[in-house]
């Protein structure tokens, strides 16, 4: 069986348990008001996001120089599974980089970028209503596409017998 290359391998791996972290961070941090006593909660939640959008970069990158040298497509079942297969791929990455952005957003208009340059933190710095509404729904609809995305994994082992993980796992031969 054909391996994706190690770097996709890692960079897949390491996106994953950082959107994990992510979620955790995200789900505790709604306990917080956005404040100076609680800034580094955000800072850290918002560079982790950054990173997970530098990592989804590299990786679309790493895979279209190496588009000769991923494994072959699965077998779909029908024109219908293959369209679901690829628009939930294709979703996956585009909100690995509209949420971090739209995070990014949602901390840049509170004025709060300055205290990280040595300012002042802004008195009554609150975000955007309509901002964080949009990063919050980016992110249930990432939850969701991973949901579908491992389920589709799973009923792939059961429907053919082939264990998709071993294409994208270092360990298992």
């Amino acid at each position: 069986m054909k391996k994706y290359p190690k770097a996709l391998i890692i960079l897949h791996w390491l996106t994953f348990v950082l959107v994990v972290l992510l979620f955790i961070m995200g789900f505790t941090m709604e306990e917080y008001p956005f404040d100076e006593a609680n800034f580094n909660r955000y800072r850290a939640h918002a560079l982790t996001g950054m990173l997970v959008l530098i990592l989804t970069i590299i990786r679309i990158i790493i895979k279209r120089k190496n588009r000769d040298n991923l494994p072959p497509e699965i077998e779909y079942y029908s024109n219908g599974h293959k369209l679901l297969v690829k628009t939930v791929e294709k979703l996956m990455y585009l909100i690995l980089i509209l949420a971090p952005i739209t995070g990014f957003i949602m901390v840049y208009q509170t004025g709060a970028l300055q205290y990280d340059l040595g300012g002042p933190f802004p008195e009554g710095a609150e975000f955007s209503e309509t901002w964080e509404e949009i990063h919050k729904t980016l992110v249930f609809i990432l939850g969701g596409l991973i949901i579908m995305h491992i389920a589709g994994v799973i009923i792939y082992k059961i429907k053919t017998g082939e264990n998709l993980i071993k294409r994208m796992c270092l360990l298992l031969k």
